[in-house]
């Protein structure tokens, strides 16, 4: 087992611009996944809530300016605290994403970032009393679910995500066995809320058309 990790910034410097989006939400969706989790693990909580902290503001500085060796520490270590975090598990949107690359080869961050929206929004009756705190973590200047979702949204658009996955060419006719297969995966059992298979084929329905 790995007893070092090593997070030197100078080694992400030629990271392509896209990379640097898609595994840089990939890591806040570990973080946002971990800790909305209903389950009591203070310690995978706090490095969640650290990372959120760290990544949310310096992904688009190192996206805009790709040679800001400070903000592309800040996202090492963010995304090393979102990895240790999801030890807790994680939720919908890895497994809808590992379903999707699978079967069509998608790149897994980007595939995450553009799941990511319509995940929340059915995850938002149950996640209520977390979401003030991801927002005083990422330094929002308010704590309501809308003004979260949209400020996750508006990220999302910085980083020039596709929309839908439709976009990256993912078509409904793939709806039933991407819902089936997500229902087993291993994320699917630790999301905060259960869902039937129609309910996920809505999710990846609205991934596919709409998203945000």
């Amino acid at each position: 087992k790995p007893v070092e990790v090593i997070l030197d910034p100078e080694l992400t410097l030629e990271l392509p611009k896209n990379l640097t989006a898609w595994t840089g939400v990939d890591a806040l969706v570990h973080a946002i996944e971990a800790y909305v989790i209903d389950d009591f693990h203070p310690l995978c909580d706090a490095v969640a809530l650290e990372g959120l902290r760290l990544i949310y503001p310096n992904l688009p500085i190192v996206y805009k300016d790709p040679s800001n060796l400070i903000a592309r520490g800040k996202m090492l270590v963010g995304s090393c605290l979102a990895g240790i975090s999801f030890l807790k598990g994680l939720g919908f949107v890895h497994a809808i994403s590992h379903m999707v690359g699978a079967e069509f080869d998608t790149q897994h961050g980007l595939t995450n970032a553009i799941v990511l929206p319509s995940v929340l929004r059915f995850n938002e009756k149950v996640i209520s009393k977390k979401v003030p705190i991801m927002c005083q973590a990422m330094n929002l200047k308010n704590n309501d679910f809308d003004y979260f979702y949209q400020s996750v949204c508006e990220l999302l658009n910085k980083l020039e995500i596709p929309k839908n996955l439709g976009d990256i060419g993912i078509k409904d006719s793939s709806l039933d066995s991407l819902s089936k297969k997500a229902l087993k995966d291993s994320a699917f059992a630790t999301n905060p809320r259960t869902a039937t298979l129609q309910e996920m084929k809505d999710i990846i329905s609205q991934s596919i058309f709409k998203s945000r």
